[in-house]
């Protein structure tokens, strides 16, 4: 018998599983983080992939946005931000003529606490920082139509501004392919319901780890007719060090990052499990995040098989999206329908959160491991449901009831991106 260790939230559920039965056990891979992370932004600002270096693109008086991720990205933007506003000063740009807008997507936004643990004083206390609400219509300008029929609708202060900096994380997503880049602008500042329509362009196929999506063709066709000057991404490891940092064009640069990125989260996967383990710390605020450890899951379970999804969600389903639950009554059919009537009469994201989920089911089993939702919730989705301490006897039952059954485990399943060595049955 094999003792091994899985996490749940903060806390190391202990799990026994025959050696034999242990079908893979996948995780991010650890490169050695950079020895000096303050020294690594530099070189990536002194020398960026596609543009002139920061300084050279701003002149005095113009008016100057950053783009910043929120508290559900580990992006290290205390470390970031300051030197960006540095080099935006040395350019001849004042602190007075810069904001940072915080792209929150259709998150909450960021409480004060959150915004100075996650920015510092150096950044709150220097420039002026707001939340982007994408409710706020008064504070949306329309962009019209892109050509695959997205009604685009944009933080006003953005595009009024004369210069665009984006700051995030790259990490494989659902169903971008890769975050990062022009992400950050296109959802990130944007209206809840462009949001909506963006995320059902990647309803119907799993994109996980590639790069010509169509929701990365959306967002780049508007990056470019917009405008988004500069970009910074942070490649970290499991333990969210600094791996690697690029800088520069906001598709040349983003490439050579997801270079790097698939050196730390292509995981590769010998073969298919009955049962996967997918644990998706420490991303656990809510379903909507932590459902990036199905797709992983997704690919490395054998059709009729059963995914484990451990996570606390501590902040349930979501607290932006409630309508999910209720939209998860509906079939397919009846969600695309709702989705292609204009205006739509319900949260275009939330339609797509529920189809996504249910392609993971079309797969396999889904078992919710968490005290964030509970089994009434569950089951709407037509979960299975568990709480942690549960997990162990659950597993054990399981097995004993069907030799043969082969299990795998995905630690940080939300940014582990499975490379197969066999391709899966249709």
């Amino acid at each position: 018998m094999t003792r091994t260790a899985i996490r749940y939230g903060e806390k190391l559920l202990q799990l026994e599983i025959p050696g034999e039965r242990i079908a893979y056990e996948l995780k991010p891979a650890d490169p050695d983080p950079v020895d000096d992370p303050a020294a690594e932004l530099d070189r990536a600002l002194s020398a960026p992939v596609g543009t002139p270096p920061l300084r050279e693109l701003v002149q005095a008086g113009a008016k100057i946005v950053i783009l910043g991720d929120d508290a559900t990205r580990l992006t290290p933007t205390h470390l970031i931000v300051p030197a960006v506003i540095d080099e935006l000063n040395a350019g001849g740009a004042s602190d007075r003529d810069i904001t940072l807008i915080i792209a929150t997507g259709t998150h909450r936004a960021m409480t004060d606490e959150e915004l100075e643990d996650k920015y510092g004083p150096a950044v709150t206390g220097r420039i002026k920082v707001l939340n982007h609400d994408c409710m706020d219509r008064g504070n949306l300008v329309s962009c019209g139509l892109t050509r695959r029929g997205t009604d685009i609708w944009v933080n006003r202060l953005v595009l009024e501004a004369d210069i665009r900096i984006a700051v995030g994380n790259l990490v494989p997503h659902h169903p971008t392919g890769w975050s990062g880049g022009a992400k950050i602008l296109l959802p990130g500042v944007a209206g809840q319901y462009t949001t909506g329509q963006m995320h059902l362009l990647g309803a119907s196929e799993q994109r996980l780890g590639e790069i010509d999506t169509p929701c990365r063709q959306e967002m780049e066709d508007f990056a470019r007719e917009t405008g988004l000057d500069f970009i910074i991404n942070t490649v970290l490891d499991s333990k969210g060090r600094v791996a690697n940092i690029v800088a520069g064009h906001f598709i040349e640069a983003h490439r050579q990052g997801v270079r790097w990125g698939r050196r730390v989260f292509g995981a590769p996967c010998p073969g298919l499990s009955d049962i996967t383990l997918s644990s998706t710390w420490p991303v656990d605020f809510d379903l909507f995040q932590a459902d990036k450890g199905l797709f992983s899951a997704a690919l490395t379970t054998r059709p009729g098989g059963e995914i484990l999804l451990l996570s606390p969600c501590h902040e349930g389903v979501s607290p932006t999206h409630a309508e999910a639950v209720d939209l998860a009554r509906l079939s397919d059919e009846e969600l695309l329908s709702l989705a292609r009537k204009r205006p739509c009469p319900c949260d275009p994201l939330s339609i797509a959160e529920v189809l996504y989920l249910n392609s993971a089911k079309k797969i396999a089993r889904v078992t919710l491991v968490t005290e964030g939702i509970d089994a009434e919730t569950a089951r709407v989705f037509n979960f299975g449901h568990l709480k942690p301490d549960e997990l162990s006897g659950y597993l054990k039952e399981r097995l004993e009831s069907r030799p043969g059954t082969s299990v795998g485990l995905i630690h940080n399943s939300a940014e582990t991106l499975p490379v197969m060595s066999v391709s899966r049955p249709d």
